[in-house]
């Protein structure tokens, strides 16, 4: 099934820290990397004031707009003790989409600081997205915004009602907000599993919804899908529960990093097998735009490695846009877009997959891969060795003993160099 809807290229204009920028996308994986304040979870935020013009066009759903403190702003000096906030509109953000194999591009505005909502135009996409929501079958595309900080800042929900019980539109609810909806997700469960009993079979899009989750988590785990996770629904703690191998916990007990992921994934897929309910046990066949701020939060390093490859290996329709600072995250993405915002004019690479990670912090985030006071200490020891300058190395490795000890694996490498050197000098 090839995807539906691709993002190609946004432009920003006037938005947090951003004057102006246009930023081209590929399909499958997009990573955004860069240094903290570079601007990478402003892109992720613009974008998704750009893709909530879909989502205005979807009935009984609440759409993103600009906030007041999304406007570029600049403060000068005014005396010695005060400050002028000059701000700066209107501030734009321009997407270029393909949709169903149709080009489509429209423009969100807000025109000054006291305007009370933001524009779009042309309003194509808006009549887009109605007809797409409101006709039976067809595919919806998913749109969501995930970041760590959405699972540990949830929103209060009310049940799901007998009027929206097949409300397909449901799945774009609080899509791109900054809290998670958990309570909808677990209100979504208890409403599957009742409708199972009743109808005395498995519910294909619900069995589908868990399967993402648990291929999710065994990739994670094993690097390939095993049948050793599964989640389900505890009818009796009336809680979500997580199953791996022989231990059973409720999710919301288990590690940051495991909350993370599995509320992540539950979310998407949740999401697709309501937008897309007919799909039954091919859900996660869905496409559309997956935002994922700091895709390396809480996540232990081995499990870096294979988060991309996870989520498109679970997801394979989905053109995801994420964002990171994480060398493991970087030098683990096979056939990725790579959006570098270090450079000034922000650069694309080819994928860094299979460089090490050392070689990733040092000619590409231009960081050391030791502690600065080490690094400095082990470029000296290595420079006096290479011109022969034993004696100085010697006190080198001295004070790198200082340092990190004895026994540390560094001072163990160095020791055996410069013992190595002298053998050869006798």
């Amino acid at each position: 099934m090839e995807s539906r809807m691709i993002l190609n290229s946004i432009e920003i204009r006037n938005f947090r820290g951003i004057e102006y920028r246009n930023i081209d996308f590929k399909p499958g994986f997009n990573l955004v990397i860069g240094e903290n304040g570079k601007g990478k979870t402003s892109i992720l935020e613009a974008i998704s004031v750009g893709l909530g013009g879909f989502i205005a066009g979807v009935p009984n759903v609440y759409s993103r707009h600009f906030s007041i403190d999304e406007i570029r702003a600049e403060y000068q000096r005014a005396g010695d003790g005060s400050c002028i906030k000059l701000t700066h509109t209107p501030v734009e953000v321009t997407c270029y989409a393909t949709i169903h194999n149709q080009k489509i591009e429209w423009i969100r505005t807000r025109n000054s600081v006291n305007a009370s909502r933001s524009t779009i135009q042309p309003r194509q996409i808006v009549k887009l997205a109605e007809e797409l929501s409101t006709k039976e079958g067809g595919e919806l595309p998913i749109i969501v915004y995930e970041a760590a900080a959405r699972v540990w800042s949830q929103k209060n929900d009310t049940k799901i009602t007998k009027g929206n019980k097949q409300d397909r539109s449901l799945g774009y609810r609080d899509a791109l907000g900054e809290a998670s909806n958990i309570k909808m997700l677990k209100n979504w469960c208890v409403k599957m599993e009742l409708t199972g009993f009743k109808m005395q079979k498995k519910i294909a899009e619900y069995e589908a919804a868990k399967k993402a989750v648990a291929d999710f988590m065994s990739i994670m785990e094993t690097g390939k899908r095993r049948n050793n996770c599964e989640i389900f629904y505890d009818h009796q703690l009336e809680e979500i529960m997580y199953l791996d191998s022989d231990d059973i916990l409720p999710v919301n007990q288990l590690s940051a990093g495991y909350q993370s992921l599995i509320w992540m994934v539950f979310d998407i897929a949740y999401r697709m097998a309501v937008l897309n309910p007919d799909y039954g046990d091919e859900i996660t066949k869905t496409s559309g735009v997956i935002l994922i701020d700091e895709i390396d939060t809480h996540l232990h390093p081995r499990w870096q490695w294979n988060v991309i490859s996870a989520l498109r290996t679970v997801f394979p329709n989905v053109q995801f846009i994420a964002t990171t600072h994480a060398s493991i995250i970087i030098a683990s993405a096979k056939d990725v877009n790579i959006i570098d915002i270090d450079t000034e004019d922000y650069s694309y690479r080819t994928s860094m997959y299979g460089l090490d990670v050392n070689t990733t912090l040092e000619n590409y985030q231009k960081a050391q891969s030791l502690p600065i006071i080490v690094d400095g200490i082990v470029n000296d020891f290595n420079r006096s060795i290479d011109n022969q300058l034993l004696d100085e190395a010697e006190e080198h490795l001295m004070a790198l003993e200082r340092e990190l000890g004895d026994e540390h694996p560094m001072v163990v490498k160095c020791r055996e160099r410069l013992e190595l050197e002298k053998m050869f000098t006798e």
